[in-house]
């Protein structure tokens, strides 16, 4: 038996080595990130207030930004590293190792104060009204029920749909039973955690599903993103928690399990109302893919449809409070920042009065993103992979366009879906939206000091950071394909590919 060649065996091994040192040095990255800036430490704060890392330090000082900055880019270079050595070792790299980082880089982010972002305070505020002061938290703000510490919004009641509201349920009883602020926070960032990975495995296999042999590099794209680690386990956002009920929901869709993939979009828009944006979308494609007649095809979709609102409704009766239960969510629908209808109506307020401006940056902007989204969603209804690609292309332009309220790790709505379909305008996309709403928080912050005056550039500044880079790709996408990027086919790669494996897959199984 000839045996492997030394050089042959050191190349070989080459990947791993490289993956094994990413993945240590990032994990002692975060873990020490996490220690400087431990929730332990830091909560409920030496005023009793909670504000993000760096505000709670004031723009005065830049030794908290520039630590922030370090951190992000370094935990980018290890990433890339990681993600090059998975490539260029495409099946010589242990699953095992790939899986286990991830796992063990949320375990170092579940102790970290959250580094920009306070969002983490007001589930844990929203939780105990509900669960400690038996009120309602869609109408009941914090500031009511005597919540320990000062949060920012503390008169706004939650603005999450209320299966959020009964999630925190998982929580409640180091709430009830002793009332451990502490330790709830640390169970929200372990939520938080289980939902990063449970996307982290969906992103796997609808990706593996969509295009063959691409599943365990989108994996790795995604679990090991600085970006999504740091925005949804360091900050604790909610969001992939609503994210992996739109995932199940595509997954069912694929399979053309329809009383499984509406109730699962539903328990996801009543997270976070945004996913209800895919509800068209399923339908259109659902609608294409029942065989029959058109009473036959609605007999059919009856009964999921029929679930999805029964849920609905059951999910919102103990919060019910008429019109006012949506108060919170209407209001925030009147605020503008760091968004694209903030700036126009900046600058149409220069030259008309201020609510003809706000109504044409608001209602405006709407209009235009439901005009493209006609095309987009009439094509999702050809394929399951037309439908990824009009679920990314729905939200990605609606934050880019039409938001008026618009935070950084919004983003990871977007980028999630685009994951499913790892070629290489998606990947492309998906590296110019993680690193660039990266340190948006730090433009916000800083552009005054940096002489960025006016009404443009103090806007233009986060803007650019945020969306001038997937916008740039996204438009170049639109040049190079056409009426193909609007939901006619694959991003960049020929969806035959993709439906013929999903066809095939569906034959073998009867």
């Amino acid at each position: 038996m000839a045996l492997p060649s030394p050089t042959r065996t050191a190349a070989a091994d080459a990947p791993t080595l490289v993956v094994v040192a990413a993945g240590a040095a990032s994990v002692a990255l975060y873990a020490y990130a996490a220690s400087a800036i431990s929730l332990a430490e830091f909560f409920p704060g030496p005023e009793g207030i909670s504000l993000d890392w760096v505000k709670m330090l004031g723009p005065g000082r830049a030794g908290p930004a520039w630590a922030y900055l370090g951190v992000v880019i370094a935990a980018f270079s290890l990433y890339a590293a990681a993600v090059v050595a998975t490539w260029r070792g495409r099946g010589r790299v242990s699953t095992t190792l790939l899986v286990a980082f991830p796992a063990a880089l949320a375990v170092a982010l579940v102790p970290m104060y959250p580094p920009t972002a306070v969002d983490l305070f007001h589930y844990h505020a929203d939780a105990r009204t509900l669960w400690v002061v038996q009120a309602n938290p869609l109408v009941v703000p914090p500031q009511e029920t005597a919540y320990p510490i000062g949060i920012s919004w503390q008169e706004q009641p939650s603005p999450y749909g209320p299966v959020w509201s009964l999630l925190t349920a998982v929580v409640a009883p180091l709430m009830v039973w002793g009332d451990h602020h502490l330790a709830a926070l640390l169970a929200f960032k372990v939520l938080a955690g289980a939902a990063f990975l449970g996307c982290a495995w969906m992103v796997y296999r609808l990706a593996e599903r969509f295009v063959p042999g691409r599943g365990m590099l989108a994996f790795v794209l995604f679990a090991w993103n600085p970006f999504v680690l740091l925005r949804a386990v360091g900050n604790g956002h909610n969001d992939l928690v609503m994210m992996l009920f739109a995932l199940l929901a595509i997954e069912a869709a694929a399979r053309r399990d329809w009383r499984g993939a509406f109730p699962l979009l539903a328990i996801s828009a009543l997270i976070k109302y945004t996913t209800a944006l895919l509800g068209p979308p399923m339908l259109l494609y659902a609608w294409a893919h029942t065989p029959g007649t058109p009473r036959e095809r609605a007999r059919a979709l009856a009964p999921a449809l029929g679930i999805a609102a029964a849920m609905t409704v059951v999910a919102y009766v103990p919060f019910w409070a008429g019109l006012d239960t949506f108060d919170t969510v209407r209001r925030q629908t009147e605020l503008m920042i760091t968004s694209v209808p903030e700036l126009v109506q900046a600058t149409l307020a220069l030259r008309t009065d201020d609510a003809l401006a706000t109504a044409i940056a608001r209602q405006g902007l709407i209009a235009v993103v439901v005009l493209i989204a006609i095309p987009v969603t009439w094509g999702s209804r050809r394929s399951v992979d037309r439908l990824v690609i009009g679920g990314f292309t729905l939200l990605f332009l609606y934050l880019v366009i039409a938001s008026a309220w618009f935070r950084p790790w919004y983003m990871l709505w977007p980028a999630t879906l685009v994951l499913l379909r790892p070629n290489g305008w998606g990947i492309t996309l998906f590296f110019t939206i993680t690193i660039g709403n990266s340190f948006t928080d730090l433009v916000e912050l800083y552009r005054y000091d940096w002489g960025l005056a006016g009404p443009y550039w103090t806007r233009l500044a986060p803007l650019a950071t945020q969306f001038a880079a997937p916008l740039a790709i996204w438009l170049a996408a639109l040049a190079r394909h056409g009426d193909v990027w609007l939901g006619d086919a694959g991003i960049a790669t020929r969806p035959s590919v993709a439906a013929a494996a999903i066809e095939g897959r569906r034959a073998s199984t009867g």
